[in-house]
């Protein structure tokens, strides 16, 4: 972008705090933008008819959001806590994507990064034990991660027990109970439930991969 078309962008761009439990909108209604994750955290969720919650993914810092179909958001996005997105008009969006190759690219790459993520969580929700369900959450964190991986990883975790359940088809009680069998198996720390300390991060790898 020159000067100009910076200065345009940015004028109709905003950051907004999403305060812990509301939502940056919610399913159906009419998508007028995209955001991006500046700090914090967002998960996506879609409820049955039922009245079951089906969380679909998490997305953290320069993860993007506001996927649509036909002019309509397709989950809930809702603030694990307290987080600030930056709100982008489709609009604009649509028109610098055109007109400027880089970004372009850019949100094709993210399209196709998503599209993986949603095949592994397939994967995950039909084939994988709660154990290995467990393992895989727990990498998938650590791998966010900025720097090298050593001996032992520690991790914090902005969403409680409910929120993993929902996430990997799994009972709270289930989630619970399988994290204390890797304390057992001396592969976790828990010294809170928001902090995790992964003691032997390539053995959990491979419990993730079915390979114990």
């Amino acid at each position: 972008m020159n000067d100009e078309e910076m200065e345009d962008f940015s004028r109709n761009i905003h950051t907004r705090l999403v305060k812990a439990g509301k939502a940056v909108y919610r399913e159906s209604e009419a998508a007028d933008n995209f955001y991006t994750v500046v700090t914090g955290e967002v998960r996506l969720a879609n409820l049955l008819g039922d009245g079951r919650r089906q969380l679909t993914a998490f997305k953290s810092a320069g993860d993007l959001l506001g996927e649509n179909k036909k002019g309509f958001y397709q989950s809930d996005a809702e603030a694990v806590c307290d987080t600030i997105v930056c709100q982008i008009p489709l609009s604009l969006l649509e028109k610098y994507s055109n007109d400027v190759p880089a970004m372009y690219a850019s949100l094709a790459t993210k399209a196709q990064e998503e599209l993986c993520e949603l095949r592994h969580h397939a994967v995950l929700l039909g084939r994988k034990t709660p154990l290995e369900k467990i393992a895989t959450f727990l990498c998938g964190r650590m791998d966010k991660l900025d720097g090298k991986q050593e001996d032992q990883v520690a991790i914090d975790l902005t969403m409680g027990r409910g929120d993993v359940a929902d996430f990997l088809g799994l009972t709270i009680e289930t989630v619970s109970r399988t994290i204390t069998k890797l304390k057992n198996m001396g592969l976790l720390l828990v010294p809170n439930p928001h902090h995790f300390v992964i003691r032997n991060p390539a053995r959990l790898r491979r419990i993730a991969e079915g390979e114990e």
